[in-house]
């Protein structure tokens, strides 16, 4: 509600920079559109369902990797009929960080199959703005420079991008 205000992220009036911003950023529109706390409220669940909702684009992608269309869309569907989809109607950071995580897994096998710069650069993006939703996205950075030794040793020399780039950012 603050963020969209004045563009700065308060916490009962006193900033706090101990949350992810990216799922505030996400729901501002509805708080900063509605005057009414209660439709701005009702309008964040919507934008929290359609967030979720979202996640079966990258389940349906994975799964098409490996099985025929039809069982791919019937992944999709499980993926929006899990019980966590009763966090749409609370204002949660994981109705954001599901599909965000889901995309960052679809990003590493792209990045794993083919370790082009491009795909580098939007696996570590996609992880980056993960941890900027919720720190719990820390994970993926062990899973991110783990996978490249799981395939066979010959291809490991593709990978000295993706490693460069985390070892100079560390």
């Amino acid at each position: 509600k603050s963020f969209a205000a004045n563009g700065h992220f308060l916490v009962r009036g006193v900033a706090s920079h101990s949350y992810g911003f990216v799922y505030p950023v996400l729901i501002a529109p509805a708080f900063r559109f509605f005057s009414s706390v209660p439709q701005a409220y009702a309008a964040a669940k919507a934008i929290d369902s359609v967030l979720m909702s979202l996640a079966a684009i990258p389940a349906y992608l994975l799964a098409r990797r490996v099985v025929r269309p039809g069982l791919a869309l019937v992944v999709a569907l499980l993926t929006v009929a899990v019980p966590s989809m009763v966090y749409t109607g609370t204002l949660m950071t994981e109705n954001a960080f599901y599909p965000l995580f889901l995309t960052c897994a679809l990003a590493l096998v792209l990045a794993l199959e083919r370790p082009t710069a491009l795909r580098v650069a939007a696996l570590l993006g996609l992880s980056l703005l993960a941890f900027l939703t919720r720190a719990q996205a820390v994970a993926l950075l062990p899973a991110i420079l783990c996978a490249p030794l799981l395939l066979p040793r010959a291809r490991w020399r593709e990978f000295r991008l993706l490693y460069g780039v985390i070892l100079g950012a560390a």
